[in-house]
């Protein structure tokens, strides 16, 4: 029963972009429950697994959490509701897997031969928990580490030959420069996280089906937008993603570190 109330909790605050009660999740101690969690909210919205994020802090074993047909949004949408990108905005990579993984021993080849196109990708960050990213590790995961929205940019399938950790990335907000940043991710090598992301999918019994795809780190930082702002990022040699906001819940543009939700 106790469970079922967190699920609902935690449905009905994607969906309103609400914040849960500071108790609310105060009995939920460890990770085999916050995972059950993602499935029961899953279900709870009727929503479709079409990605992962995953993070691993050097002290930390690697988490993950789905993302949902209903949180993806494609390049140079005009987003009505900004409270979905209220705790800041990230630049990122996505990477589509088209081929099975092995369940377990996976390796960045592995991954280089399934992985069938790239992305860019901004990941919109809206935390449902009262104290945001500084919550316990268990709570993070179960409100599906704070992910509010993906927006897909153009499918790039002649990535082979570029360096993805050693990529230029471009951040712009209305024409003005934001940030530019030449390397990876925090995991370095994003084809890494993915290998990782299996791996660890696999010891819990699931897989990374083909067709979904894997964000796989922030290449800049969060950054908050600005009211009205139209958000640009460039990853050089693989294509662009645009956002126009109608409104923002922030007001300031900074660079922060999320490293360890």
């Amino acid at each position: 029963m106790q469970h079922e109330r967190w699920a609902h909790q935690l449905a009905a605050a994607r969906r309103s972009h609400g914040v849960l009660a500071t108790d609310a999740l105060k009995h939920l101690d460890n990770f085999a429950d916050a995972y059950r969690l993602q499935d029961r909210v899953l279900a709870e919205l009727g929503a479709t697994v079409v990605g992962w994020k995953l993070t691993a802090p050097s002290s930390a074993e690697v988490i993950s959490a789905p993302l949902l047909d209903c949180g993806r949004i494609a390049s140079g949408a005009i987003l009505a509701d900004a409270e979905v990108l209220r705790d800041g905005v990230e630049c990122e990579l996505a990477l589509r897997v088209d081929h099975p993984l092995p369940l377990g021993g996976c390796t960045r080849d592995d991954v280089m031969a399934a992985v069938g196109a790239v992305m860019p990708a901004f990941e919109l960050l809206c935390s449902r928990l009262p104290a945001k990213f500084a919550s316990v590790r268990e709570h993070i995961v179960a409100d599906g580490m704070g992910n509010g929205a993906v927006v897909l940019g153009a499918q790039c399938g002649d990535w082979r030959g570029l360096q993805l950790d050693r990529l230029r990335v471009t951040l712009w907000a209305d024409d003005a420069l934001v940030t530019v940043k030449l390397g990876g991710n925090p995991f370095g090598d994003p084809l890494l996280a993915v290998a990782l992301l299996a791996n660890h999918l696999a010891l819990r019994g699931q897989a990374l089906e083909p067709g979904t795809f894997v964000l796989a780190g922030s290449h800049t930082g969060v950054h908050d937008a600005r009211p009205n702002a139209r958000l640009r990022c460039v990853f050089e040699g693989i294509g662009e993603v645009a956002l126009k906001l109608h409104g923002a819940a922030s007001t300031t543009s900074k660079e922060q570190s999320h490293a360890g939700r």
